[in-house]
């Protein structure tokens, strides 16, 4: 049974890549082409993505709490709203409101104190901060418009 979501010939070329390996050069060493090897490179990248989606997506599911942030909203003003939502759900954030702005700066789409985009800040089941740009609500709505369609 495959423990990976990747074929052999993926994690071949991922680790000749790794290794600082031109495409040109893997295919030569495989026997195909270089365009071959792009196309596999390339699905090998999308899977890992897909697969840390996924993780991501888990690990806000079991998230302690979270809040959604929105497109323009100054990151300012989120440290409050986390520790309300905080103390309504008597959960205890283990991080300032320093700390707080400064993971926002440096692990979410912001820019001069503005989301550029809807993300969601978490705080997963280990106490670690995180950001997530994908937002259940958004997985939530798409579910229902699914689901009053077929009705």
């Amino acid at each position: 049974m495959r423990k990976s979501f990747l074929t052999e010939h993926q994690i071949k070329i991922l680790m000749l890549r790794a290794k600082g390996l031109k495409q040109s050069e893997i295919a030569e060493m495989l026997g195909t082409s270089r365009a071959n090897v792009s196309i596999l490179e390339r699905r090998a990248l999308e899977k890992i993505e897909k697969a840390r989606n996924t993780l991501l997506l888990w690990e806000q599911i079991n998230s302690k709490i979270n809040i959604n942030v929105r497109k323009g909203e100054d990151i300012f003003i989120i440290p409050e709203r986390l520790f309300r939502k905080a103390d309504a759900l008597d959960i205890k954030v283990p991080y300032s409101t320093a700390e707080v702005i400064a993971f926002l700066v440096e692990h979410a789409p912001v820019e001069d104190r503005l989301a550029k985009r809807d993300f969601t800040l978490f705080l997963d089941s280990r106490d670690r901060l995180r950001t997530s740009e994908c937002l259940l609500e958004d997985f939530e709505g798409d579910r229902r418009r699914r689901k009053s369609k077929s009705e």
